[in-house]
């Protein structure tokens, strides 16, 4: 048997949170869920949401397996009943410390790096706080859409345009910490992005379009182009770029979002030297992004979101991903993006799903059992050290 519960952890995508005090159930169950039950209205110029609808949301989210799980998780660590009030009403009390509960919490899941998405939430969380509230090394990224907006509602020409995004992420990744890019132009306009964008005419064209009010396609080739432009600055600053594939909230359009539309980009010559992590492993894409980090060799695979709130699906998205996918290319994340208790319930659910897994691999006489332990240990930590350069 693997035994991973020992084994340190990097959570290599996830996002920023601040101490967000005692909590109602109703307001644990939504700062604990997927976010894709968050809907929201539009009603009369404002938003709004239904009182039948909200109270819809939190009955379904309270009948997902991955909230079930979470709760008899936190039962057991906090030694409550596993039911939803008991469970916030010792949580409450033991926040009172919050630092000391994130760290109780993050030393029994084994979690030492958070690889953080700073771009979510807006406005943002001070990288400096959340480095001082977290008992765990904070390696801070910088995601180029909210840069995209700002210069977008800038009075400013192409040349000043290029020049201060630019100026903008070199300034990130030079003088304020960040580690590496992150894109989400999935959600906003696919994944179906020609190598050809690079050319500096297609951004100059795209944005005077959309200066004149006659956009059509402009917006995408707008994106597409800044998006090879972040890639070209990755492999010169000689850091990874996370692209968001898969499953993602409500405004996601799924088939827009695979992972395979980024071939043609991701292999192109130009783009190869570029160490890039699929995001959530293209859920529930994830074979094809195992394919892809076999065929390529600076892809890699970040299986977070699926794990954990697909819960029951994490053995598998394991397992289906390393179908293909060298084991030196899958890299563990949770996604935990408004509490210390997701990366918490994603590292337990991780560890257990990642050692049934891989014991399933040695039954089947594809690993000894040192290498599964090897290949655990890679999984769950190694990896993303290596991808991140955090020893070096």
């Amino acid at each position: 048997m693997v035994d991973t519960s020992r084994l340190p952890v990097v959570d290599v995508h996830c996002h920023p949170f601040v101490n967000p005090g005692q909590l109602t159930p109703n307001e644990f169950v939504d700062a604990v869920s997927f976010p894709g039950g968050a809907v929201e209205f539009m009603v009369e110029g404002g938003v709004t949401a239904d009182a039948a609808l909200r109270e819809e949301i939190q009955r379904v989210r309270r009948d997902t397996l991955y909230f079930r799980y979470l709760v008899h998780q936190l039962a057991a660590f906090l030694e409550c009943e596993p039911e939803l009030e008991p469970l916030v009403a010792a949580r409450n009390r033991a926040m009172v410390d919050y630092e000391g509960y994130t760290d109780r919490l993050f030393s029994i899941c084994g979690l030492t790096t958070l690889v953080a998405d700073f771009g979510y939430p807006q406005p943002p969380v001070e990288v400096g706080r959340f480095k001082q509230e977290m008992p765990a090394e904070i390696i801070p990224i910088f995601r180029i859409e909210p840069l995209i907006v700002e210069l977008l509602d800038a009075d400013i020409g192409w040349s000043e345009f290029r020049r201060r995004y630019d100026e903008a992420i070199a300034n990130s990744l030079e003088r304020d910490g960040y580690r590496g890019l992150k894109s989400v132009i999935a959600y906003r306009t696919g994944l179906d992005i020609s190598p050809l964008s690079r050319t500096a005419d297609q951004g100059l064209q795209a944005l005077d379009a959309i200066r004149r009010g006659i956009g059509g396609q402009a917006m995408k080739k707008l994106r597409d182009h800044l998006l090879c432009r972040a890639i070209e600055l990755c492999i010169e600053y000689d850091v990874p770029i996370q692209i968001h594939t898969g499953m993602g909230d409500y405004e996601v359009n799924l088939m827009n979002c695979r992972p395979g539309l980024l071939l043609n980009l991701l292999r192109f010559p130009t783009f190869r030297a570029c160490r890039v992590l699929l995001v959530h492993t293209g859920y529930p894409y994830h074979a094809e992004a195992g394919y892809m980090a076999n065929m390529l060799p600076r892809v890699y695979c970040d299986v977070s979101e699926g794990i954990p709130f697909a819960a029951h699906a994490a053995q598998r998205i394991f397992s289906e991903t390393l179908e293909m996918a060298p084991l030196s290319k899958v890299v563990f994340g949770s996604d935990g993006y408004t509490l210390p208790e997701i990366n918490y319930v994603g590292a337990m659910l991780g560890k257990s799903a990642l050692a049934r897994a891989l014991d399933e691999l040695v039954d089947a006489g594809m690993l000894s059992g040192p290498e599964a332990e090897e290949a655990a240990r890679l999984i769950l930590a190694g990896n993303a050290r290596h991808l991140y350069q955090l020893d070096e």
